[in-house]
């Protein structure tokens, strides 16, 4: 089986796909090559397809009043974007750049579009998947509300983990090129803010390493909570 198709098996929206209906998608793919600094597209442009990512790292920005960029999200191996995919007609809500040479599969919306009304029962199961991916985001997004400033830090060094980590000797190791003012903007706060509970973090123990290459102590942050 071909490294697309084995990555398109990994996507949360085709879990429920069939061999079969699994081929049916990955005929519709295209392989892509971005090096570092390239982008994927521009925010505002016409949506045009949605990508899947088989190697590298992407970030997500969007530009403010003052014409800042600012990192929405930072997606890596196995992520789909924009999220809203297949099924909107509005134009890219920001502007895909590839931090480090990445692969990646694109399928046209306008094509998945057709799949979708030709093979209702691949169309059933991708919409399922779709509701639950809405309910699980509205959910997070509602704890994450309610959660204090050190809350929040702490959940955002728990999704990179997550979606970026390689569990390894004395907890999850992380690689990225993230500023704390990029956190910062990511989760509603001040670079300050970010900051300090960074460097009270280290100082409890539950972070080490560098700031581009940190190591997370799950063991002690659980202790801790």
């Amino acid at each position: 089986m071909s490294s697309a198709v084995e990555l398109l098996k990994q996507i949360s929206l085709f879990k429920d796909l069939t061999p079969t209906e699994l081929e049916h998608v990955h005929e519709l793919a295209v392989e892509h090559h971005y090096e570092r600094g390239a982008y994927v597209f521009m925010e505002g442009q016409d949506r045009e397809a949605v990508y899947f990512i088989g190697r590298g790292l992407i970030k997500v920005l969007k530009v403010d009043d003052e014409g800042r960029e600012h990192i929405v999200n930072i997606l890596g191996r196995g992520a789909m974007f924009p999220h809203v995919g297949f099924f909107q007609d509005t134009p890219y809500p920001g502007t895909a750049q590839a931090m480090e040479p990445s692969d990646l599969l694109s399928i046209r919306c306008r094509q998945f579009d057709e799949l979708l009304t030709e093979n209702p029962e691949i169309a059933r199961k991708v919409m399922r998947v779709m509701g639950e991916r809405i309910l699980m985001l509205q959910s997070k997004l509602q704890e994450l509300a309610s959660f204090d400033s050190h809350e929040r830090v702490v959940a955002l060094l728990r999704h990179f983990a997550e979606e970026h980590g390689e569990p390894g000797p004395g907890g999850v190791h992380v690689k990225l090129p993230i500023t704390h003012g990029e956190m910062a903007h990511m989760i509603g706060m001040t670079r300050e803010s970010v900051n300090r509970i960074w460097n009270q973090l280290r100082r409890d123990g539950v972070l080490s390493g560098e700031r581009d290459a940190w190591v997370l102590h799950l063991e002690k942050l659980n202790h801790g909570q």
